[in-house]
Parts: C-alpha cells; sequence; structure tokens
C-alpha cells in the first residue's frame, strides 16, 4: 500500500477544515452572542407597550342594525330571504354607499347632537353593510357605554325619521303629477286645468300613461291593441259607407266600449299608484332592526394583544439591529471573513493569551526594554489549547508548499499590536518542538520585541551585523529549554529599509539557511512600513497576521495588493487574540472543545 503524496495530504487538510455553508442556523449563535443586547431592547419596548396600553382609555363599541330595504313594484311579493340575501349588484353598491354616507354625515350628526343636547364624551361612528343583505350596521365608540348606546340609537331613530320624512315629501311632490279619479274620467280635468297643464308643457294623462305599471299591464296592451284594429276598421269602412251604417255603427260602439275599458284599467292602476307610490320610483322601507345596547366590557384597547404585540415587535428589532451591526462589521474576525476578503487560504486561529500581550511602549519613542520578559516557552508548555492551536498553524505551513519554498517564511501584519512577533515565535518554537533546526529573526528594526519573549538581551542583533559591528556569530543566540536560535533586532537604527535592502542582508539569509531547516523572519507591520515589502524578496513564503476584530478587511485588502505588486503571493492569513469565551457566537464550533481542556485539566 503506497502512504498519501503530500499534495493529497494537503488536500484532505483544507477540506477539513472547511466551514460548512451559512444557512439560517448561523444567525442563531450571532443573536446568543449579542443576548444582552437583544434582551434590553426587548424589555425596554415590552415596558414602553404595558405603560402605553395602561395610558389608554377604555372605549365601549355598539350599534343599531338598520333594514334599509328597495321596494319592488306594486303588486310583487317579496320573502324574507329576498331581504336579507338579495344579490349585489353594482346599483346595489352605490345606493347603499349613498345610504352609509347619509348616516354618517354632517346633517344627522347634527341633529343627533341637537336633540341629545350637550354629548359629555367624544364618539366615532362607522357604518357597514352586511355582506349579501340590505342591512346597515351603525356603530358607536366612546369612553361611556351608556353613551355609546344612547349616541348610537339616536342616529338609528334619527336616520329613520328622515328616511320617512324624505319620502313622505316625495309622495307629495310626486301626487302632483298623478291624475286622479274625477280627471282621468273627464279626460283630464276641467278646461282650464288642462290648458294650464300644456301650458306647462305637462299633461297629467299622457304622464300616467307613460308609467311603467300601465305600459307594461297585459290587459292594457291587449285593450290597445284592439282599439288601434278597430280604428282602423273604422277608417276602412268610413271611405266606403256612411257612419249610420250598421258595420260602421257596430265597429264605433266597440270603440267607445274599449276606451270605457281603458279608462277603467287605467283608473285602477292609477289608484292603487297613488295607494302605494312605492312602486315605479322606487321609495326606499327604511326601519331600525335591532336597537343598541349598553355594553358590559370595553372594546378597545385589547391590551395583552397590544402588550404582546409590543415584545414580539422589540424582539424583532432588536434581532434585526444585531444583526445589521452584524453586517455593517467589515472587521476580519473569522476565516470565512479572511478568504473572502483576502482569498488565500486561512492557517487557524491563535487564541488570545493575556500575558503575552506587549506592554504599552511610550508613543513619541520606542525603547525596548533590555533584560528578561515574559518566557513564551514555558507558556507554550503550559497551556494546551495554546500549544493545539499552534500546531496547527504549523500543520497547515508545512503542507501550504513545498519545503523547498517554505524554508524561509515572514509574519507581517497590516497594523501594529495585531500580534505578528507573538505568532511568529510561536510557530518558530513549534517547529523546532519537531526537533528541526529553526532560526528566528527578529527584522522589526524598529521595535525588536522578540528578545523579551525568550527572556535574552538584546545587546547586538541584526543592526549590528548589518552596519558591521558585529558577526554572526556574536548576533546569534541560544533559547533557553529549546533549540531554538535567535537573531534579536539590535540596536535601534534611524534607517531599517536602507539596512534591510543591503547586499549584506541577502548574504545572511543565505548564509543561515546552510545551517537551518526553517527561517522565521519577523517585520514590522506593512501598511505604512516598506520594510516588510523589501524583505519579501528574500524569503519564499509569507504570511499575515490579522487580530481579531481589528483590521478593516479593505485594509487587509489594500495590505495583499501591496505584495501582489511586487509579485510575491501571501501563502495564508493566521487571525490572532482570537477570545473564545467572549466571542462563541463567531466561533461556535469551538464551544464542543471548550469542556475538553477543562477535563484534561483535572485528569
Amino acid at each position: 500500500m503506497t502512504s498519501p503524496s503530500q499534495d493529497d495530504l494537503k488536500e484532505n487538510l483544507y477540506i477539513e477544515d472547511q466551514a460548512p455553508s451559512a444557512g439560517i442556523m448561523d444567525l442563531w449563535p450571532v443573536i446568543l452572542g449579542h443576548w444582552r443586547l437583544v434582551v434590553l431592547i426587548t424589555i425596554t419596548g415590552t415596558a414602553f407597550a404595558i405603560f402605553y396600553q395602561s395610558s389608554l382609555p377604555n372605549l365601549y363599541t355598539t350599534g343599531v342594525k338598520i333594514l334599509v330595504e328597495k321596494s319592488e313594484p306594486v303588486g310583487t311579493q317579496k320573502s324574507y330571504q329576498d331581504v336579507t340575501g338579495a344579490a349585489q349588484t353594482k346599483g346595489d353598491e352605490d345606493y347603499y354607499g349613498t345610504q352609509i354616507s347619509i348616516i354618517t354625515g354632517r346633517k344627522i350628526r347634527e341633529s343627533v347632537a341637537s336633540e341629545l343636547g350637550k354629548i359629555p364624551v367624544s364618539y366615532s361612528v362607522d357604518a357597514f353593510r352586511l355582506r349579501s343583505t340590505r342591512i346597515i350596521s351603525l356603530s358607536v365608540t366612546s369612553t361611556d357605554p351608556k353613551w355609546s348606546a344612547k349616541i348610537a340609537n339616536k342616529f338609528g331613530e334619527i336616520f329613520v325619521r328622515q328616511s320617512t320624512e324624505d319620502r313622505q315629501f316625495i309622495n307629495q311632490q310626486i301626487l302632483k303629477f298623478i291624475p286622479d279619479e274625477k280627471e282621468i274620467n273627464d279626460g283630464g280635468g276641467a278646461e282650464e286645468d288642462r290648458n294650464d297643464s300644456n301650458q306647462m308643457g305637462f299633461d297629467k294623462l299622457i304622464y300616467a300613461g307613460s308609467l311603467s305599471s300601465i305600459t307594461s299591464d297585459s290587459v292594457i296592451q291587449s285593450l290597445r291593441a284592439e282599439k288601434a284594429k278597430i280604428e282602423a276598421q273604422v277608417r276602412e269602412l268610413s271611405e266606403r259607407y256612411k257612419p249610420q251604417h250598421p258595420a260602421v255603427k257596430a265597429l264605433t260602439d266597440r270603440l267607445d266600449q274599449v276606451d270605457l275599458e281603458l279608462k277603467d284599467r287605467t283608473q285602477k292602476i292609477v289608484s292603487n299608484l297613488r295607494a302605494n307610490l312605492a312602486g315605479d320610483i322606487k321609495i326606499a322601507t327604511v326601519k331600525v332592526l335591532e336597537d343598541a345596547l349598553v355594553p358590559g366590557r370595553p372594546s378597545k384597547p385589547d391590551r395583552p394583544k397590544g402588550i404582546l404585540f409590543g415584545f414580539f415587535i422589540s424582539l424583532f428589532s432588536s434581532i434585526g439591529l444585531v444583526l445589521v451591526l452584524e453586517y455593517a462589521n467589515q472587521k476580519i474576525v473569522t476565516d470565512e471573513d479572511a478568504h473572502k476578503s483576502l482569498n488565500v487560504p486561512f492557517l487557524g486561529y491563535v487564541p488570545l493569551v493575556k500575558n503575552l500581550s506587549k506592554p504599552k511602549q511610550n508613543e513619541k519613542s520606542f525603547v525596548p526594554t533590555p533584560g528578561p520578559g515574559v518566557n513564551i516557552v514555558d507558556v507554550l508548555a503550559n497551556n494546551s489549547m495554546l500549544a493545539d492551536s499552534v500546531a496547527s498553524v504549523r500543520t497547515h505551513v508545512l503542507f501550504s508548499m513545498a519545503y523547498e519554498k517554505s524554508k524561509r517564511i515572514m509574519f507581517t501584519s497590516c497594523l501594529p499590536d495585531e500580534g505578528k512577533s507573538t505568532v511568529a515565535t510561536l510557530l518558530a518554537l513549534s517547529l523546532a518542538q519537531m526537533g528541526r533546526k529553526v532560526l528566528l529573526i527578529d527584522a522589526d528594526l524598529r521595535r525588536p520585541f522578540l528578545h523579551q519573549y525568550l527572556n535574552l538581551r538584546n545587546e547586538k542583533g541584526l543592526t549590528d551585523y548589518l552596519v558591521g559591528n558585529a558577526s554572526m556569530e556574536e548576533v546569534v543566540m541560544s533559547v533557553s529549554g529549546s533549540t531554538l536560535k535567535l537573531i534579536p533586532g539590535g540596536t535601534i537604527s534611524p534607517n531599517p529599509s536602507e539596512l534591510l535592502s543591503s547586499e549584506r542582508f541577502g548574504f545572511l539569509l543565505d548564509a543561515v539557511s546552510e545551517h537551518f531547516d526553517r527561517v522565521v523572519i519577523d517585520v514590522p507591520p506593512v501598511l505604512y512600513i516598506p520594510d516588510a515589502l523589501v524583505v519579501a524578496k528574500h524569503i519564499h513564503s509569507g504570511i499575515l497576521v490579522c487580530g481579531s476584530g481589528m483590521i478593516d478587511k479593505k485594509v487587509a485588502q489594500k495590505v495583499k495588493a501591496k505584495f501582489d505588486v511586487i509579485g510575491h503571493a501571501l501563502i495564508g492569513v493566521v487571525i490572532n487574540k482570537v477570545n473564545y469565551e467572549q466571542q462563541t457566537y463567531r466561533y461556535h464550533y469551538y464551544k464542543k472543545y471548550k469542556n475538553y481542556y477543562t477535563k484534561e485539566k483535572k485528569k
């Protein structure tokens, strides 16, 4: 069986480290990570909803139901279903819309106010037609249940009364145009009345004859047809015979009989019209079906519903705010952020270790503290979580490219305090633990710091070698408790870029590469300092260290673009200072390991 190749191991390694694609469930850790903000906003919003609902007055609603019936022509009968289940037509919509406007209009409101006197409460009126019926429901809402019922009943009473008065007024007006029995018998009334009507351009008999109840009557239609036929026969016989001829006389007698029958039938229909004018002219019948009762409990506000609504609005608003803040956060925090923004392999996380943080220096001038500092060797040996994280980064680096192309590894960052010196030292120590000969070079000549991590003194270092004040043997120092070797920064130089650009620096790297398996170089942040770009032409692999939540994605992209311009691609990115405890929502997969190290310590 053949052993897997390095390329196969590399491919499998990166496949295992790939995170699952983002989904809805990925939002849950983000929400939990900001649970304090979510709870605060939700409690505040709910408290405001409780206060607001408590301040609202109780409102009482009651109403009346009014039948507004469009009567059918005389002689037709309507069942209960005809009234309550009539099909809705466009004409009905217009008609009932008009009635609703009347019942809620200013005229009836003024009449209600006039008859009830001073109403001590403000109120609102609403009316609508019950679906597929001829019933209008009118409701009144106010802060007093008794006044709500009183006002609603008064609206219904006045609407019915005014509708009746309007109908009577219309009846009286129409009666002036309908001939009575005497006028029909006299052929339209006295001669003077007929003359007056003719002068006004109106004839009662002609108007009566045009009413649909008369024109559509089958008896009248038959009599009129017979009359027309007889008149035609009389005209035809009159051309040949005299009026005294028996045939002509018989037709004339029959014609008089038909006229008498027409008059009797017309008189009967007109009498019915005068008795009930609701037929041809569609006068409405209006009456109250149900009076308004005094409501026993308020209809508004629905306080439990309002408070629940406020709770959910606050909850979802807080969640939305958290997601917006998370989306607006353009810092590099997770491997996804690093890969999407830089399009380079992700090499791993390094957790935050407080005793490895650099002490704050004077901002105006940096004077490194000589003498022993933090012993990073002991920290790495005693912190299992840190050791495993660094080992993971080491594994990614070793399999990132062939050995010949990764002997010289450079660590840099975008801005200061991201921990690139810490990561460089940790990786160098981890490589040395594998039995490799490893040299760590502090090429951050502006602020050399590695000697403090390794409990060494910075008497002579890289600067001293580059300016010719020390030999290579003098600047290479051994690290206690490890096979790691260190070249410290040495004396502070005013022109570090020129020193790193010198041929002597390239000669140094070539020389040490023959004696060491790996050379790890720590260089200054690259955003505004060119030292890293100068060193890049001498090394094989460049690694960018990003402090968790410290660097904007656009800034990191600018840094990567600087290396792309000089033709030196970064082999990957390491995210440093990861606070798993405070940001478990970002590193939610780590939660499965959190108790693993705790149990290990108890054994």
